[in-house]
């Protein structure tokens, strides 16, 4: 019979009767500082992810207001520039036509004779 006792204990029955008890506390304490400790870093973590989630958004979004602005500004640029080509575009068409118009009028003052023009030399000085 005490065989089939022996036989029945488990192999840590005879650890828990040489180990105090004030050593299983001193673990199960620490364990629970451990699971406290890993609680707290876990809620730290949580929260400074949460921050730097709330920092990017904004970052985000002051981008995004910028991107706006630099369109708006290049919108704003390009009708510009549309405007000065048509601008140089109609005075290169009326300085074309001043000078047809001076040239028309200079040679009709040459074959009336009242301007004389200079002969231009042939050996390149002025």
């Amino acid at each position: 019979m005490e065989v089939e006792e022996e036989e029945r204990r488990s192999p840590h029955d005879h650890v828990d009767r040489c180990v105090p008890e004030s050593f299983f506390d001193r673990v199960t304490q620490g364990l629970r500082d451990d699971l406290e400790h890993e609680r707290n870093r876990r809620l730290q973590m949580v929260d400074t992810a949460s921050k730097h989630r709330a920092e990017f958004a904004f970052a985000q979004l002051e981008n995004e207001r910028s991107l706006t602005s630099l369109r708006d500004e290049l919108r704003v640029a390009r009708g510009i520039v549309d405007r000065s080509r048509a601008g140089i575009t109609a005075l290169q068409t009326l300085v074309d036509a001043h000078h047809q118009e001076h040239k028309a009028l200079c040679e009709m003052l040459e074959r009336k004779g009242v301007l004389h023009r200079k002969k231009q030399r042939t050996d390149g000085t002025a």
